[in-house]
């Protein structure tokens, strides 16, 4: 099905440029791969060692117990707390800074992040776990993201600092998130229009 509609996509919208076989052949393997405990477990453990590594504090990732896993079981450390969509705002504010540390860690610096961050998989600790106030659950969807797309990453996070548009258009190309022959013409004022307060 996904063939037919790629083929009614390239012929009556060829400037539509998405390759929906690969879209939904990415979503297979992914929905797939969520739903293996033992894939989970190891990027719990992984995500973890990472964490403790870089010495992010402000976030628990509960420990794994690998040889009780199974494909269709994971067994971790239990936690205790309020998911942070519970929270008052107040509190929530003050979870920023770490919830912040831990993400930028991972996906800026390790390169290894939790991709499911919603406030069901992040835990408000009932008691906390040192400095850690946050626990986070649920590692079955995680991604990763090679040395040189995190260099981009960076730069594109400087540029659009400096509002300087025409290099962050370079940046997006080389992150693919625009085309390579987008008409940079239009692309840099919607970008100022858009990102400058």
């Amino acid at each position: 099905a996904a063939e037919v509609y790629q083929g009614l996509m390239e012929r009556f919208a060829p400037q539509q440029r998405t390759n929906y076989v690969s879209l939904l052949n990415e979503w297979a393997v992914g929905f797939y791969t969520e739903l293996d405990f033992l894939n989970e477990a190891a990027n719990q453990q992984r995500l973890k060692d990472l964490m403790e590594e870089e010495g992010v504090a402000g976030i628990y990732v509960p420990r794994v117990f690998p040889s009780l896993c199974t494909r269709r079981v994971l067994v971790s450390e239990w936690v205790d707390g309020a998911k942070l969509s519970d929270l008052e705002p107040q509190l929530l504010g003050q979870l920023i800074p770490a919830a912040q540390e831990a993400f930028l860690t991972q996906l800026l610096q390790v390169g290894f992040f939790h991709a499911d961050p919603h406030p069901g998989n992040m835990i408000y600790l009932s008691e906390p776990r040192g400095e850690a106030r946050i626990a986070l659950i649920d590692f079955g969807l995680v991604a990763s993201i090679q040395q040189e797309d995190r260099d981009r990453m960076v730069g594109a996070l400087i540029h659009l600092a400096n509002r300087d548009y025409p290099n962050l258009v370079d940046d997006f190309i080389g992150l693919g998130i625009l085309p390579a022959d987008c008409d940079r013409a239009k692309v840099v004022p919607l970008m100022d229009k858009a990102l400058t307060p």
